[in-house]
């Protein structure tokens, strides 16, 4: 499980050098909720039209079934598995099951729509931009 948040334009040329201390502020802050000033500050508001594009346009191509309802999309692969998203006004929260192509497959597709997403990754204590 792993959230990803968009950096804000005018902060990315601080940010990059700096990634760990993103990461570290990211982790702790967005493990107590999306309602925090440093993310509103740090972070732009997740469009969904944007996650609509990239998943729809990009992704369609990828997996045999994409379903939407609430925010929330679960891609399928018949081989790879499946991605679960659910998108927050400040992030994207994406659990995957199966390879981790699955999550190469997510990244290429958000980093073709913007270049300032910056996942968080729970399990392995991993992130950066995608």
């Amino acid at each position: 499980m792993y959230g990803i948040y968009k950096v804000k334009k005018e902060y990315e040329p601080f940010v990059i050098g700096r990634e760990q201390l993103l990461y570290d502020l990211l982790k702790e802050k967005g493990e107590q909720g999306n309602d925090l000033k440093e993310i509103h500050y740090l972070c732009d508001v997740i469009e969904p039209e944007v996650i609509d594009e990239a998943i729809l346009s990009n992704l369609s191509k990828v997996f045999e079934t994409i379903e939407r309802e609430n925010g929330e999309y679960k891609l399928t692969h018949p081989v790879k598995g499946s991605i679960l998203i659910s998108l927050s006004a400040y992030s994207l929260s994406v659990f995957c099951d199966g390879s981790r192509m699955l999550d190469l497959d997510l990244f290429v597709a958000l980093s073709e729509v913007d270049s300032r997403f910056f996942s968080v990754m729970d399990i392995n204590g991993g992130g950066g931009w995608l």
